[in-house]
């Protein structure tokens, strides 16, 4: 019976010799689990800080191609009034080479007649 008592003691402290590694190994580990979840705490600050910073350079990139697209448009009307002021140019100056065409021969025809009629 000795025997037996002293193989319970036995077991009762190798029982808790076990426990008290369980419960080292247990606050270990809710150590560990407690500094993983601060550092995904941080990491979804620092998520959500460079979310923002995405947002606001993709506004920032649609206002640019919005004035690019704005700047393209402008330049094409400024080049089509250029073509448009050509032609009305080509135009005037042409009318302006008949004019005096028409002119250099009526004054050669008044001449002509002058002479016609001096003779």
């Amino acid at each position: 019976m000795l025997t037996h008592i002293k193989r319970a003691n036995h077991l009762e402290a190798e029982a808790k010799k076990v426990q008290d590694d369980l419960r080292a190994e247990v606050s270990r580990l809710q150590e560990k689990v407690d500094k993983v979840e601060h550092l995904a705490g941080e990491k979804m600050v620092k998520i959500r800080s460079l979310w923002g910073a995405l947002r606001k350079e993709e506004f920032i990139s649609i206002k640019y191609k919005t004035a690019l697209a704005l700047k393209k448009e402008r330049k094409k009307e400024a080049e089509i009034k250029v073509v448009e002021m050509q032609a009305r140019m080509a135009k005037s100056i042409s009318e302006v080479m008949i004019q005096a065409m028409e002119e250099f021969k009526a004054s050669f025809e008044m001449r002509n007649l002058n002479i016609k009629f001096g003779q």
